[in-house]
C-alpha cells in the first residue's frame, strides 16, 4: 500500500471511487454554463462556467461573497441558515450573475427575503435586480474593519512623525515609569501597540495598560481616535438587535457628531461611507444577519485548497467541492 505512487491513488480515487467519471458522462456535472453568443452569427464567444447552482440550498436568507479559487475569482451565495452553497459562478459580474439565477434557479428568487454581503456596488446591484423581495444587509464586520483600519491609519501616522522627528536628529530614549524588561522608544511602542488596539479596553493586560496610557497622554489623536472605534463596535452589540430603529440611530449620529469634533481625517471618511451605506446597515439590527457563514465558507475552501496542495485538476477539484459544501 505504501509503495503506491500518490498519481496511481488519485488515478483510481478520481475514476473509479468518486463518481465523478460517471457524472460528466451522465451530464450531471459541467453542463452548466452561461454562454456570450454573437447575434449576427450565433457562435459562443465565451462560456462562464456555473459549476454549483443547488435550488434545494437556496433559502430565505442568503449571504454572498467572492472568493478566489487558483488563480480564477468565483461569486459564491452560501444559505445563511444551513451554510450550504446554493450558487457557485465563475465572475463576478452581476449581468452574468443574474443569468445564472434566471438560467438554473428562477423559481427561488421570490423566496430570498434578506441577503448579506459587502459594500461592493457590484453585489449590490446583483442582488436588487434579482431578488425583488430581498432586504439587503451590510456585514458588520466589513463595517467594523474599515473603522480599525482607520484607528491603524492614525497609529502609522504617528509613527511615521516620530520616525521623522529621529531622522531630524531629535533622538528619543525610552520613556520613564513603564515596568518593562526592555524599555522601549516611542516609535517601538506604537509599532508594538498595533494588536493592543484591536482589542476592547477591558481586554488589555498589565504590559497593555502602563503602554497605552503612556501613549494616549502624549498622543490625545490616537486616545480619540481609540474612543471612536470602540464607540462604533459597542453600538454595533447584538444586545442592540430589535432595539427600536430610532433609538439605534440616535446613537449613530452622536457618533458622527463625534467624529465631526475630532478632526480626524481617516475617521470623516469612514463617516461618509457609513452615510452612503446607513439604510443597509441598520437591517443588522432587524435579525443580526451577518455574512459570518460566507466567511466561514471562505475559511472552509481554502483548508481544502491547502489540504491538496492547491489546484491539480480544476474541474475535478469543484466537483470534489460541491460534494463536500452543497
Amino acid at each position: 500500500m505504501f509503495s503506491i505512487k500518490p498519481k496511481t491513488l488519485h488515478h483510481w480515487y478520481k475514476n473509479d471511487l468518486s463518481g465523478y467519471k460517471e457524472a460528466v458522462a451522465e451530464r450531471r456535472w459541467g453542463e452548466k454554463k452561461i454562454l456570450e453568443v454573437d447575434r449576427d452569427t450565433g457562435e459562443v464567444l465565451k462560456e462562464t462556467p456555473v459549476p454549483i447552482a443547488k435550488a434545494e440550498n437556496f433559502g430565505s436568507r442568503m449571504t454572498i461573497d467572492e472568493k478566489q479559487i487558483g488563480k480564477k475569482m468565483y461569486t459564491i451565495m452560501t444559505n445563511a441558515d444551513t451554510g450550504k452553497i446554493a450558487l457557485l459562478a465563475q465572475t463576478m459580474k452581476p449581468t452574468e450573475l443574474k443569468e445564472a439565477v434566471e438560467k438554473f434557479v428562477p423559481e427561488k428568487a421570490p423566496e430570498v427575503k434578506s441577503v448579506s454581503c459587502d459594500m461592493s456596488p457590484s453585489m449590490k446591484k446583483f442582488c436588487r435586480e434579482m431578488f425583488p423581495n430581498t432586504e439587503l444587509v451590510i456585514d458588520k464586520f466589513h463595517v467594523v474593519k474599515y473603522v480599525l483600519d482607520a484607528l491603524q491609519q492614525v497609529r502609522r501616522q504617528l509613527k511615521t512623525e516620530c520616525i521623522n522627528k529621529e531622522k531630524g536628529g531629535v533622538k528619543q530614549s525610552p520613556p520613564p515609569g513603564i515596568d518593562q524588561e526592555k524599555k522601549w522608544t516611542e516609535i517601538e511602542m506604537l509599532e508594538r501597540s498595533r494588536y493592543t488596539l484591536f482589542k476592547m479596553e477591558d481586554e488589555w493586560e498589565g504590559a497593555e495598560k502602563e503602554t497605552m496610557a503612556h501613549l494616549f497622554a502624549n498622543y490625545p489623536v490616537l486616545k480619540t481616535a481609540y474612543g471612536l472605534s470602540q464607540k462604533i463596535r459597542l453600538w454595533y452589540t447584538s444586545k442592540n438587535i430589535g432595539v427600536h430603529r430610532v433609538v439605534i440611530e440616535q446613537g449613530l449620529y452622536k457618533w458622527y457628531d463625534e467624529v465631526e469634533q475630532s478632526k480626524i481625517p481617516a475617521f470623516k471618511g469612514v463617516r461618509r461611507m457609513i452615510e452612503k451605506h446607513q439604510d443597509d446597515i441598520m437591517n443588522y439590527f432587524k435579525n443580526g444577519q451577518t455574512n459570518a457563514k460566507a466567511e466561514n465558507m471562505n475559511g472552509k475552501i481554502q483548508r481544502f485548497l491547502a489540504n491538496n496542495f492547491g489546484i491539480k485538476d480544476r474541474d475535478f477539484f469543484l466537483f470534489r467541492l460541491a460534494g463536500y459544501f452543497s
